[in-house]
């Protein structure tokens, strides 16, 4: 059955267009099962790409998982056979009213491992894709504190719109929008101007770490598990 629903992906990649005429590949547009896969932050559990893993081959999973992913920084290859992490915080009034404001943090500081809003952001998983509800363009990836982002990261030291991700020419790019606590690529501060993301760079933002992975490096990780 799990083939069954790759190859009616495969073929909606192979001839599908959007509605500029330019290929599915070529845009952040929402994407058929994965989008329908992921959580209210925007991630995907790691037990859902390892049953894919499991049950394709690597060309099927490339096609399946199309764009880019941000991986946590406690994610590698040593850990991530370890037992997947829960998939949001925990809730409650008092994390709502907290997260309402941002918290400016020592960056030299290492991640807390207690429980609360963004400890389980080392263990996230953000595939590249918008939310089928996104309101923000569509070769536009929002990051930030709030819901409406297309990757929220409920942290107090992020900013309620932190980054943007946008694709041009195939290409992916991050800017930071003026955040509180900023961003890095591979240590180097980001400004508004957009900075081109290459595979494997190392993409913080306050103080959280994330490895930007393509699909085929994501199915290489998974196969050292």
């Amino acid at each position: 059955m799990v083939l069954n629903i790759f190859s009616r992906v495969k073929k909606s990649i192979n001839t599908g267009l959007n509605s500029s005429g330019k290929s599915k590949g070529q845009s952040l547009s929402a994407f058929g099962l994965l989008s329908s896969m992921l959580g209210p932050s925007g991630r995907i559990t790691l037990a859902s790409l390892k049953y894919y893993f499991q049950e394709t081959g690597k060309d099927d999973f490339i096609e399946f998982v199309q764009n880019p992913l941000l991986i946590g920084s406690a994610l590698n290859a040593e850990s991530i056979s370890a037992t997947d992490q829960v998939e949001e915080e925990p809730g409650g009034s008092s994390n709502l009213t907290r997260l309402k404001q941002t918290h400016i943090v020592n960056l030299d500081d290492q991640i807390s491992k207690q429980s609360g809003p963004g400890s389980s952001l080392p263990y996230a998983i953000y595939p590249l894709v918008k939310k089928t509800d996104a309101d923000s363009p569509v070769d536009s990836f929002t990051i930030g504190r709030t819901k409406e982002n297309d990757m929220t990261m409920k942290a107090m030291a992020i900013s309620k719109l932190h980054a943007v991700i946008h694709i041009s020419n195939g290409a992916f790019y991050i800017k930071d929008c003026g955040s509180t606590n900023g961003s890095t690529l591979n240590d180097q501060s980001i400004t508004d101007k957009p900075v081109k993301l290459n595979d494997k760079d190392i993409v913080s933002l306050a103080n959280f770490n994330f490895t930007y992975l393509t699909p085929a490096s994501l199915h290489d990780l998974l196969g050292k598990s």
